[in-house]
């Protein structure tokens, strides 16, 4: 054999050489990527079961009958009385009236209003 056989020979053993351990690498690397993505698609199917879980306690929690239950339970509400209920027309602001005069007309108001709600309790008293 002469040296150009010779140096064809070598050069297409390491070419062969650099070309095995290439594959190897990109073999290693395809894997550890393939594994990457099967946990990164447990993870996706974990979160859809969550978020799945998570719907259905949002529904619960926010059901119309559940949240009646609960304001009715935990909220002290009355129903509206008579006596809170006022005309518009005695609200105590008037846009053409000077500020001291709707001060006054608002004393006003408010003084009848008082004197209306005592007279209410007063008949609420008597019809008991």
């Amino acid at each position: 054999m002469n040296s150009t056989d010779t140096a064809k020979l070598s050069i297409l053993v390491a070419l062969t050489s650099f070309v095995g351990v290439g594959m190897f690498v990109l073999k290693n690397q395809v894997q550890s990527l393939e594994g990457e993505l099967d946990r990164i698609n447990l993870s996706i199917q974990e979160d859809v079961k969550s978020i799945h879980v998570l719907r259905a306690e949002w529904s619960h929690l926010n059901s119309p009958q559940r949240l009646r239950n609960l304001a009715s339970k935990h909220i002290s509400l009355n129903p509206v009385r008579a006596e809170q209920i006022i005309n518009y027309s005695e609200l105590p602001f008037s846009y053409e009236q000077k500020e001291s005069d709707r001060r006054l007309l608002a004393q006003k108001n408010i003084n009848r209003q008082a004197e209306r709600n005592r007279q209410l309790k007063q008949l609420v008293k008597a019809q008991r």
